[in-house]
């Protein structure tokens, strides 16, 4: 009677753990996600119904790679002009077209908007540094960061643009000096110019180190991604497949790199005496041998370094190939552009009174 008892009540404790976790998972991958949906509807949000599981990341995915294949329409039907939503995996993503609501979003004063939790861990590997942080943290780690653009730093950094600019527009003269003219896809070209610009200004470090550096957080990144917008498997990134011993791969050699000039910065930092801390990396190195509990491990160094070299290259060359096409589709502000830096600057290469009676260029 006793062992029919005991086998029963483990029995029944084996049925309502599996229970409970098969409700768990239930609520989960469709309870969940199908409330948010109607939440969502209710506030006028509309746009792609939920799909168990994968979402919308499929069709995310081939939209990707059909944008990629073909030449971008030169029109300005390009954004959503209402507030919509989409499914990455379970979980809805609100997409935010109205200018208010963004400046609402990102000033965030009251921290109602916290950053999204990663469906994938491999996304860990591109979502690093003060981009990961939330709150109080957040705030400490900008204050660090932002030490190295005030003005004055800024000032000290124009020699360093003007070098990298005249670099590019001698290359593009020399294409065209063969035949006259010379068609040239300029995003690869901004992106050489970007990490240059960077690589001098911000780490003190050679072109070549630091276009070693971005193409590996190039190639990175596509395989983050291509994980990402996959159905994520819980524990399939220790799987050793091809793809997955390539991403980490990836990062130990961006860390080897990154840890390298690090090492080379800390000692010319200390035959310097601390002088030529005017760069990111100095100023990080300094944060770094601080007594007191806002200094940074040098894991930390390495991680905003990761994040400021790919985000700001990334960024700043888009912006420029961007410019480039407005450019070349309203001639008329090409030639007013123009006009403005024959007249204020003549032959010399700008310096920084120049760059602050420029009128134009600054609205470009």
């Amino acid at each position: 009677m006793e062992n029919h008892l005991f086998k029963t009540s483990v029995f029944t404790s084996v049925f309502l753990i599996i229970l409970y976790y098969v409700l768990k998972v239930l609520y989960s991958v469709w309870w969940r996600p199908n409330y948010l949906e109607k939440l969502l509807r209710r506030q006028g949000i509309r746009g792609t119904s939920y799909k168990f599981l994968r979402g919308d990341m499929e069709e995310i995915k081939g939209s990707m790679i059909e944008a990629q294949s073909k030449a971008m329409s030169l029109n300005h039907h390009i954004t959503p002009r209402k507030v919509c939503m989409t499914w990455i995996g379970r979980k809805p993503r609100v997409i935010i077209g109205e200018p208010e609501l963004i400046r609402t979003i990102l000033a965030n004063k009251n921290n109602d908007f916290v950053k999204q939790k990663l469906l994938n861990p491999l996304a860990g590997f591109l979502l690093v540094g003060v981009s990961s942080l939330e709150g109080d943290q957040w705030i400490k780690r900008r204050k660090q960061i932002t030490q190295a653009f005030h003005l004055d730093k800024l000032k000290g950094m124009i020699p360093a643009f003007t070098t990298s600019c005249s670099n590019l527009i001698d290359r593009w003269r020399n294409l065209t000096s063969l035949e006259g003219s010379y068609e040239i896809d300029v995003a690869p070209e901004f992106q050489n110019f970007a990490s240059d610009v960077i690589a001098r200004t911000a780490f003190g470090c050679n072109f070549e180190e630091g276009k070693k550096l971005f193409e590996l957080q190039k190639e990175q990144a596509a395989l983050v991604l291509e994980a990402y917008y996959s159905i994520y498997i819980p524990g399939f990134r220790f799987v050793p497949t091809r793809k997955n011993m390539r991403r980490y791969k990836l990062e130990s050699e961006i860390t080897a790199i990154l840890r390298n000039m690090i090492h080379k910065r800390e000692q010319k930092l200390s035959q310097n005496r601390g002088l030529g801390t005017n760069d990111l990396l100095a100023l990080l190195l300094l944060h770094s041998k601080e007594q007191s509990e806002n200094c940074l491990t040098i894991e930390e160094v390495i991680d905003e370094c990761k994040l400021f070299y790919f985000a700001g290259q990334e960024t700043t060359a888009n912006l420029l190939t961007w410019t480039i096409i407005l450019l070349s589709m309203h001639p008329n502000w090409q030639e007013r552009a123009r006009e403005e830096v024959l007249q204020i600057c003549g032959k010399k290469s700008p310096d920084f009174e120049a760059i602050n009676r420029f009128k134009i260029v600054s609205i470009l």
